[in-house]
């Protein structure tokens, strides 16, 4: 077979046409596939993070979330719910949150990363 009678351009276009479409077919393969990595919707609802904006609760108001299917309320504390809670350490199990049921960042009797802020779980049997 000789190549004396082929067209180098038009060989060089084929082949440069052909590259291109096979990259685009990896690609449109691949996004489908990269896609299928991420957790569903349903997976997310089920652990993910919620996200909530506090900074329009005035002192002693409560706003209600939904996470993972339960109530979460959210409290901005007053000073007088702070020292009510320091009253009532004597009808608390464990006042000043020592065992491990608690996350490492809430320690002393507040219970909170802030004090003016409350996040308590609804959980009903």
């Amino acid at each position: 077979m000789s190549n004396g009678d082929v067209s180098q351009g038009r060989r060089r276009f084929l082949i440069g046409a052909t590259s291109v479409v096979g990259g685009v077919g990896v690609v449109g393969a691949a996004v489908p596939f990269v896609a299928s990595w991420n957790p569903s919707a349903k997976a997310e609802a089920a652990g993910a993070p919620v996200t909530v904006n506090v900074s329009k609760l005035e002192p002693g108001q409560q706003m209600t979330v939904k996470w993972r299917g339960k109530p979460v309320w959210v409290i901005r504390r007053t000073e007088e719910m702070n020292e009510n809670i320091l009253e009532l350490n004597d009808k608390v199990k464990d006042p000043l949150s020592k065992e491990a049921d608690q996350p490492a960042y809430i320690e002393g009797e507040l219970r909170a990363i802030k004090d003016e802020y409350a996040v308590l779980v609804g959980i009903c049997t």
